[in-house]
């Protein structure tokens, strides 16, 4: 193949490239305006990766709106049913400024912790959408 029909080949592989980039975040951010209230765990969306201002500006209001407790309204040692990639029930601990949940993994079952969706460190997010009782939580144990 000649140096100038590879180089056109790449041009035109990264053009349709950033166009069904952008064709998908189009569809993300439609689904994310008509969002719904949030009744169960399994209604809420996955988080898409985007930049922080995006993120801020857009994801965490729309997210409140469709029912997710704010950071500003967890109380200490509480227990809240929502969605996380371990867990659909954690109890949030204000001192550490996370939420703890019982995780199982292999044969260990152990408190591990992540953060609220309005603090994001680029690991799975726990969104809040109720709050359940400390029974709940001891029988996810």
């Amino acid at each position: 193949m000649e140096p100038e029909n590879k180089d056109l080949l790449k041009l035109k592989f990264q053009e349709e490239t950033k166009r069904l980039r952008e064709e998908r975040e189009k569809r993300i951010r439609e689904h994310w305006e008509t969002l719904g209230t949030f009744e169960k765990p399994s209604d809420i969306p996955e988080i898409p990766q985007v930049d922080e201002e995006d993120y801020k500006a857009f994801y965490i209001p729309r997210l409140i709106k469709a029912g997710a407790i704010p950071k500003k309204d967890l109380v200490d040692g509480n227990c809240y049913l929502g969605d996380h990639r371990n867990c659909t029930i954690a109890r949030w601990n204000e001192k550490e400024n996370v939420f703890e949940y019982w995780r199982h993994k292999f044969e260990w079952v152990y408190i591990d912790t992540c953060n609220h969706f309005e603090d994001d460190d680029g690991f799975a997010l726990f969104v809040p959408i109720k709050l359940v009782t400390t029974e709940e939580f001891d029988k996810t144990k």
